[in-house]
């Protein structure tokens, strides 16, 4: 390739936007053209970046990228004449839409990413966990249009799709698959609210959302079986722990269910199978799920398994940049 893809980013303020940022500094096939934010106009991209020591960007090391980047307050209309190969939006939901109109309607980027669940039941936009989906953009129109998973739901669609069909092609589980997720306080954003809020979250966990929840929805869409989920938020600042129990149609050993996940995720290096227990220390600050922790009941019909991620990379940033490096086939 001649050149680099140019990419602008739509909401940079946002803890995904900056973590987007840090994986691109690292990106040798793609350069940070522009970034956005309505907050922040006029600001140094550098001092946003410098300002939150829960981020491993180091602004001194990763100064030559963007220290001529100020930030801007774009429309739609600045931004389709901004001519940008990639447009990440990292808006919250319900405000990407002007965008995306105007992107479509001029015809002038290659690839549309959103991290909103704003396209997540649109058959219009593919919806990505890369692991489990084959991109394939041969006869698909420009721009193409990626819908990023959800971080709860990634979490519970890694832990679940191994399940999903058998070698019989049979349904594995039976019923609802019933999961219980905790996560830090970074996944209520950066907006104050009660479930980021330290003062109630000091030595506390705080349930939410219980029933109906848009990931609970999202999986249960995207995988098509019933699934119940029930959020908490924690006192830490990253990561998620997804504890997962479902009914299986047969009897099942232990040994037979660790094969079937180390199987079916040996070409997924980003994904860990294990027996023991995962926990968010594993793989906080990395790209990785960790998935494992199998217990059968005794009669080998009820399973429960623990999935690990960081939900602001695995469960966001780094798997928006699986996405874009698949659609465009350059390296991640």
């Amino acid at each position: 390739m001649n050149r680099k893809y140019t990419l602008g980013i739509i909401g940079v303020r946002g803890y995904v936007g900056r973590e987007l940022l840090a994986l691109l500094a690292d990106n040798k096939d793609i350069e940070v053209d522009w970034v956005s934010s309505r907050q922040l106009n006029g600001e140094p991209l550098l001092k946003l970046l410098e300002q939150d020591e829960n981020f491993g960007f180091s602004a001194v090391a990763n100064e030559h990228y963007y220290k001529d980047i100020l930030i801007e307050n774009l429309s739609a209309t600045d931004v389709v004449n901004k001519e940008t190969d990639i447009v990440v939006l990292a808006l919250p939901n319900g405000l990407a839409e002007p965008f995306v109109l105007e992107l479509e309607r001029a015809n002038n980027c290659q690839l549309i990413i959103d991290l909103s669940a704003d396209y997540r039941f649109d058959n219009q936009w593919i919806y990505s966990v890369p692991e489990l989906t084959e991109l394939n953009l041969l006869n698909i129109d420009r721009p193409v249009k990626i819908s990023n998973p959800g971080c709860y739901a990634t979490a519970m669609q890694l832990a679940l799709a191994p399940l999903l069909i058998d070698v019989k092609e049979q349904a594995n589980i039976q019923g609802q698959a019933n999961c219980f997720g905790i996560s830090g306080y970074s996944g209520a954003g950066t907006k104050p609210s009660a479930n980021n809020d330290l003062t109630r979250l000091n030595n506390n966990i705080l349930p939410y959302s219980l029933l109906e929840h848009l990931h609970e929805k999202e999986v249960s869409y995207q995988l098509g079986i019933p699934v119940s989920f029930s959020p908490h938020v924690a006192s830490f600042f990253r990561g998620i722990s997804m504890t997962v129990q479902l009914e299986l149609k047969r009897s099942w050993c232990l040994q037979e269910i660790f094969e079937l996940f180390d199987t079916f995720y040996k070409n997924c290096p980003l994904i860990i199978v294990s027996e023991s227990i995962p926990n968010i220390q594993q793989v906080v600050n990395t790209d990785k799920c960790a998935i494992g922790g199998f217990k059968l009941s005794d009669d080998g019909r009820r399973l429960c398994l623990v999935s690990c991620l960081d939900n602001l990379l695995k469960g966001a940033a780094s798997q928006a940049m699986q996405n874009i490096c698949l659609a465009l086939k350059i390296e991640f």
